[in-house]
């Protein structure tokens, strides 16, 4: 006789482990809820697509095409109550492996204590307005951000570092070359200047490349700031791993609640790449009087783990409306009168902790790629149309409709990949490959990371750069898959093999100030050939030149986040290949993403204690 469980092992929606956790909690429910196992393998597959939880009332949706019976799961109040039966199941006070919420959403343990202690830690670190000594501060501000006409638009830059003075808990949104590390230099040199002793900062990012960059955006924005306010300005950035301390042969982190980092500013950079899991860690290990300064790009995928933790820390108002109490301390500091808030409740203090920054110094007002970025980011189908109308230098889309891809893609490939294999040296090929990078949305196919590897290889032997028979050769492009710590070496860097003096092949990475380091092959950790990168691995990073290529049919995994954070990776010239009508079909479609932290956020939820203990015997 077929089982219940031998049913969802045949479902396509299921993956493996989701009926490993089925089995196990039906083991430890022992038949008191006949649609826990369903539910269960349910919460577990939520967080394998990016959610951290399920609600009740999309069960049977979800259910419908799989070939189970969804009938049993129509009706959210009832499967609520045959759940309340389970002693695998509790409520938001509880330790059960499972938890279900008022809202009637279902969650695995891990990401329920996850998304509450992050909740618990930004509420505090929310409330309350910090000591500023005003006198002294004015004149830092008019030296850093100089004073503009009253009837100019609002200095938003300045309107932050105000904030992050005023606050132990600030979040900076902006999309490209709006000045988020031009800003958070000015920050850092404030609080050096008005703190005594000399503040502890940390200045940190999630994955190796972004920690780069961060430490470069700073090192530049400081060359902007007054000698004297640089002296104490760190320059040095690290992955938020590295700084927590993480332990390749133990759980958890060296740093934590019993082991906290002995900081007083944290600058965590590239937030929306931040999991639920590692900024509860992170707040975890922080003491509760430092300063934590996030940095990011809400309209930008989020984290490839589950959550949408910058999104939720933004929430829904656009534009972030202000306390009346906020604006009154912020105003002196501004030098400008604040909008006067639309008619409505009062904020709630969270909202006292967000800024958005609007105005991009990095394109031009005729840019292509600026317009086309924001009708991308508004989901305006006719605004789109109209980019594709338009003729910029900075900005190509080529149709592929109807036209043989592989032949279109040679044609804008050969040219693109040049510079890279005519290189003369591996510190020439490094800045081809930084400078330049072609873009995808897929790991497979032609149009995804591995068909543009073969292809670009093919081209690079059939016009005699790469010698036909050698596998690894002079000038191919890699990517580090496996942070490797005692190298420096993180998922996502990026390098070139070249031979060394004794023609012996090394990889060569970048170093800070045009170095370059080599490391014998036998070294590395994992790695693969990396003509090409996905978007998601090109987040946090930005090129001079981007060939962005959609595939010719629609994918699940293209949505309006992807297209903008791949646009936004080019900083001079984007060239985008895709038929132009999955270009406007994919700009409607969003992320979604189940999550009950913005909710936490703003309006914690408390429960009665569990009246018994767990049995946890098989």
């Amino acid at each position: 006789m077929t089982t219940l469980l031998d049913q969802m092992r045949g479902c396509r929606l299921f993956r493996p482990i989701d009926v490993q956790v089925a089995q196990l909690l039906a083991r430890l429910d022992q038949g008191h809820c006949a649609e826990l196992p369903v539910l269960a393998a349910l919460a577990s597959w939520a967080t394998g697509q990016g959610h951290t939880c399920l609600p009740l009332s999309e069960v049977r949706a979800l259910l419908a095409d799989t070939g189970l019976d969804s009938a049993p799961y129509a009706d959210p109040e009832a499967l609520t109550q045959a759940l309340l039966t389970s002693p695998v199941v509790g409520r938001p006070a509880d330790i059960r492996p499972l938890i279900l919420d008022r809202q009637r959403r279902l969650a695995l343990f891990r990401f329920h204590r996850d998304e509450t202690a992050i909740a618990r830690a930004l509420r505090q670190r929310s409330t309350g307005i910090e000591p500023l000594d005003l006198p002294a501060a004015l004149p830092l501000f008019e030296t850093l951000f100089p004073a503009v006409a009253p009837a100019d638009p609002i200095d938003w830059q300045r309107a932050a570092a105000a904030l992050a003075l005023l606050k132990r808990f600030v979040v900076i949104s902006g999309g490209p070359g709006t000045g988020k590390t031009y800003t958070v230099a000015r920050i850092l040199a404030l609080l050096i200047a008005l703190s005594q002793p000399k503040p502890r900062i940390a200045l940190a990012a999630p994955t190796g490349k972004a920690a780069l960059r961060l430490q470069e955006s700073i090192r530049a924005a400081s060359a902007t700031l007054p000698p004297p306010l640089t002296e104490a300005l760190p320059d040095q950035a690290q992955t938020l791993h590295r700084l927590l301390g993480f332990q390749s042969q133990r759980s958890g982190f060296l740093h934590n609640a019993a082991n906290p980092l002995h900081l007083d500013v944290l600058i965590l950079d590239e937030a929306s790449m931040i999991d639920v899991a590692l900024m509860a860690a992170t707040l975890t290990a922080l003491p509760p009087a430092c300063r934590v300064i996030l940095l990011g790009d809400r309209d930008q995928l989020a984290s490839v783990e589950a959550g949408n933790l910058f999104g939720d820390l933004c929430g829904d108002e656009t534009p972030i409306r202000w306390s009346d109490r906020m604006v009154a301390q912020v105003q002196p500091l501004l030098g400008q009168r604040l909008p006067p808030s639309p008619p409505g409740p009062e904020p709630e203090p969270l909202a006292d902790s967000l800024v958005s920054l609007y105005t991009s110094r990095r394109f031009r007002t005729d840019s292509g790629i600026a317009a086309l970025a924001q009708a991308v980011k508004t989901g305006d189908p006719d605004s789109v149309a109209g980019v594709l109308l338009q003729d910029t230098a900075d900005l190509r889309i080529v149709g592929t409709e109807g036209a043989a891809l592989e032949t279109r893609l040679r044609e804008y490939l050969a040219p693109f990949l040049l510079p890279l294999l005519t290189a003369s040296s591996p510190l020439a090929a490094l800045e081809a490959l930084g400078q330049r990078r072609l873009l995808c949305a897929l790991r497979e196919g032609p149009a995804g990371v591995e068909g543009l590897n073969r292809l670009a290889e093919a081209i690079g032997r059939d016009q005699g750069y790469i010698p036909p028979t050698e596998r690894l050769y002079r000038g191919m492009p890699l990517l580090i898959l496996r942070n490797e710590y005692k190298l420096g070496l993180f998922n996502g860097d990026a390098g070139v093999l070249w031979p060394d003096t004794e023609g012996r092949m090394q990889a060569w990475f970048p170093q800070t100030e045009g170095a370059v380091r080599q490391i014998g092959l036998s070294r590395l950790p994992a790695w693969q050939t990396s003509y090409a990168l996905t978007v998601h691995k090109a987040q946090g990073a930005e090129f001079d030149r981007v060939l962005f290529i959609l595939p010719q049919d629609d994918a699940p995994v293209l949505s309006r986040e992807l297209l903008y954070t791949g646009i936004t990776r080019a900083r001079a010239h984007l060239t985008l290949l895709c038929p132009h009508d999955l270009l406007l079909r994919t700009i409607v479609r969003q992320v979604v993403r189940y999550s009950a932290l913005k909710e936490k956020l703003r309006h914690p939820e408390s429960g009665p204690a569990s009246t018994g203990p767990l049995n946890l015997s098989i």
